[in-house]
């Protein structure tokens, strides 16, 4: 009942408050991967508390906390065939199974009212099973998907979106999936990561470029910002993210941590 959806519970005693069903009779594995941030804005003069919410199928939405409703939602990847019917001989589909925002959701910055969105560009061919039974032990989607062969075959985006309207203000573009964690920060900038190694930051308003690292490890992990005796540091995540991501160097577990100086 609950599958691809948002689902609150009550805090204090673990009870379904509302829930909203966002990917329908899901036939491509696109799950609704995350649910948040949270925020609130005023539309039409009236405040209103918000949440971001993304997923496999490759698209930004924001929805009112309170009614419920689907406010917008944004394509922040490629999406293709998304409603041709899966068949014996094969539909070719984007986002692909390992498409659209997998590990890392949005991230809101207040300053720019702007929500930064990573995303894989990955496509898939889906192919229908001839029998559709569930095997115990056995992986079981009711039939085979092949991917489209990297690393031609993928890239990734980090998408900047209006919080309140929906428009797409800039996208910057990866020759890699992009999975790591994007933080955005007072300082008007946002920093993530990249599968070739890169630790990245962009102007927050712009999308140009401020500052590239290569840390020698694909990036898949977390952006963390914090202060300490009056220096501002970042810690950043490297190294070994996963198989499904790894075409060459996998690197090694690493965590590098950047000072800002005066």
């Amino acid at each position: 009942l609950y599958t691809n959806s948002i689902v609150a519970l009550d805090a204090r005693t673990g009870r379904l408050a509302w829930y909203r069903q966002l990917v329908p009779h899901d036939t491509h594995d696109w799950d609704v991967t995350q649910a948040g941030p949270l925020y609130e804005a005023t539309i039409g003069g009236k405040t209103r508390q918000l949440m971001a919410t993304a997923g496999k199928d490759g698209m930004l939405r924001v929805l009112d906390r309170d009614s419920h409703e689907v406010l917008f939602a944004t394509e922040v990847t490629t999406r293709e065939n998304v409603d041709a019917p899966i068949t014996l001989k094969g539909t070719h589909a984007c986002p692909g199974v390992l498409g659209g925002v997998e590990w890392n959701g949005p991230s809101y910055s207040p300053a720019t009212k702007l929500l930064y969105t990573p995303a894989v560009d990955w496509c898939s061919t889906f192919t229908l099973d001839d029998e559709i039974r569930n095997v115990p032990g056995k992986n079981y989607m009711g039939g085979g998907v092949k991917l489209d062969p990297p690393p031609a075959g993928w890239k990734g985006w980090l998408t900047a979106v209006d919080a309140i309207t929906g428009t797409v203000r800039w996208k910057y573009k990866s020759p890699r999936p992009m999975i790591g964690a994007v933080t955005s920060t007072a300082g008007g900038v946002v920093m993530t990561g990249e599968l070739t190694g890169d630790f990245l930051v962009l102007d927050a308003a712009t999308g140009r470029e401020a500052y590239r690292f290569n840390t020698g490890g694909p990036i898949g992990g977390g952006v963390a910002t914090y202060s300490l005796g009056g220096t501002q540091y970042v810690a950043v995540v490297s190294g070994s993210p996963s198989p499904f991501w790894v075409d060459q160097n996998p690197g090694a577990p690493t965590i590098f941590v950047f000072a800002l100086r005066p």
